[in-house]
């Protein structure tokens, strides 16, 4: 079983490259905003370091009795549920972090059917290129081939 998280500022591509990664190798697909929000770990004004914990915790029910490599999606801001993940899968997890410019986020984020808007994007990348986590992938200038085509290669 190997552990694959796709991290990175909203509007990055995390979901689209994370879906098609997992329909290219054969792996299941996490998302993290989908486990927050189907047990109420979501808040109005900004999560918690612990929300985010206790989704580890659901990751690694969901994914321990499984042979299966999944695919996790998500920004994951903090460091220390990064850490959390490491300490729990060991050897059998790798981290992508998908980075682009604000600009062309703010950009992505507009043609979205849910738009968060350009503070949203501003804060979100903001925080998550603060950390430094796994192989570091710049898809400003990419196509989602190309960014696909990367994380392969580097797997």
């Amino acid at each position: 079983m190997k552990i694959i998280v796709i991290r990175g500022p909203l509007a990055v591509g995390k979901t689209t490259i994370a879906k098609l990664l997992a329909e290219k190798i054969n792996a299941e697909y996490i998302s993290l905003d989908e486990i927050m929000k189907n047990n109420n770990l979501e808040e109005k004004d900004g999560i918690p370091v612990e929300n985010f914990l206790k989704a580890n915790e659901i990751i690694l029910k969901t994914v321990s009795n499984s042979k299966n490599s999944f695919i996790i999606d998500g920004c994951f801001y903090y460091q220390e549920q990064i850490d959390d993940l490491k300490k729990k899968f060991k050897n059998n997890i790798v981290f992508f972090s998908l980075i682009s410019s604000l600009e062309k986020c703010i950009a992505r984020d507009s043609q979205r059917e849910k738009v968060y808007g350009k503070d949203s994007a501003k804060y979100v990348h903001m925080i998550t290129t603060k950390i430094k986590e796994g192989y570091e992938i710049d898809n400003t200038d990419l196509s989602i081939n190309e960014t696909l085509d990367e994380i392969i290669y580097k797997l």
